[in-house]
């Protein structure tokens, strides 16, 4: 994807005159199939920045495994929202579109066209759908919801969660999940199942021009699996035993995240190399497979794109 004519073509740059105060472009797609590489392109004939839309390569730790752009890449264009957020933070899709707006601000002022790149489609789907507007926990309400976490326990908490939202609870067990579902309950007196039922409030404003990467399913998890020992073999695992040793919490995201929970498990000598790597490669197979079913019900592109 080098040529810039085939970026004119794919792109519709002959009849789109992209805006860079009214327009974002949206480059969507499943992992492994080259959203990053054509959107570089992209942006070189459009005056354009990428903005990252990937839930782990906002991690700063998370370099190699997240399959973050390169020095070199990023020298190329200008890139916002990689590598910036600490790995023990729970990190959620709303800190994510409080940075976005301030980026695009920024974007706006030089002049240039900002252009989506991610494969996670919460992100997405809040950038052009909006986000449920649930009110903010209170800190002494947190600490309440820990408090009560602590006092009883994940399976007793559960039970009380359940209590409260059954039909949360079919989807949502994990510790951060739980802990806030309780504080909203606290908080306002309402499951969160009743603020799902409420409209979305928007917080991007822009014309979006929704474009979707697509490529042979086969070909995908052949190039994810290169890719993950592409990834080992530049030290990937480093990155790990960083997390490792640091005893990160294994209930916030990125110790979930793709290679790095077995790796985890591995280094917890609780499984070997060879099984932390054939179910890392599993679960990425799984994951794209996910991808494509929520993109075909969730995800209207104004042009679909097979590479």
């Amino acid at each position: 994807m080098s040529s810039l004519l085939n970026v004119e073509t794919l792109f519709d740059l002959s009849k789109n005159n992209y805006s860079y105060v009214n327009d974002m472009i949206i480059i969507a797609g499943p992992t492994g199939v080259g959203k990053s590489k054509i959107a570089i392109e992209l942006a070189k004939k459009v005056n354009g920045a990428l903005i990252n839309a990937d839930s782990v390569q906002l991690y700063k730790d998370l370099s190699l495994l997240s399959a973050r752009p390169s020095k070199v890449d990023i020298k190329k264009v200008p890139h916002f929202l990689y590598g910036y957020v600490d790995s023990n933070i729970n990190y959620s899709v709303v800190d994510w579109l409080l940075e976005l707006k301030k980026t695009l601000s920024q974007i706006e002022l030089k002049n240039k066209i900002p252009i989506l790149v991610g494969g996670s489609g919460l992100y997405i789907n809040a950038v052009i759908n909006g986000l449920v507007n649930i009110p903010l926990i209170s800190e002494t309400i947190k600490n309440q919801s820990l408090m009560k976490f602590n006092e009883v326990g994940i399976e007793k908490f559960r039970q009380i969660n359940f209590q409260i939202d059954p039909r949360f609870m079919q989807n949502n067990n994990d510790k951060h999940r739980l802990l806030r579902a309780y504080g909203i309950f606290l908080q306002t007196k309402k499951n969160i199942s009743f603020w799902y039922e409420q409209p979305r409030v928007k917080t991007v404003n822009k014309n979006n021009y929704s474009f979707f990467i697509s490529s042979e399913r086969k070909s995908i998890y052949k190039k994810c699996e290169i890719r993950f020992e592409d990834m080992l073999a530049k030290g990937a695992i480093d990155e790990v035993k960083k997390l490792h040793n640091s005893n990160i919490d294994r209930s916030l995201p990125i110790s979930k995240s793709l290679g790095v929970k077995w790796l985890l498990s591995y280094l917890d000598n609780n499984i070997s190399y060879e099984e932390a790597v054939k179910l890392s490669k599993r679960d990425t197979r799984r994951y794209v497979k996910r991808q494509f079913t929520w993109f075909s019900h969730n995800y209207i592109p104004y042009k679909i794109i097979n590479l």
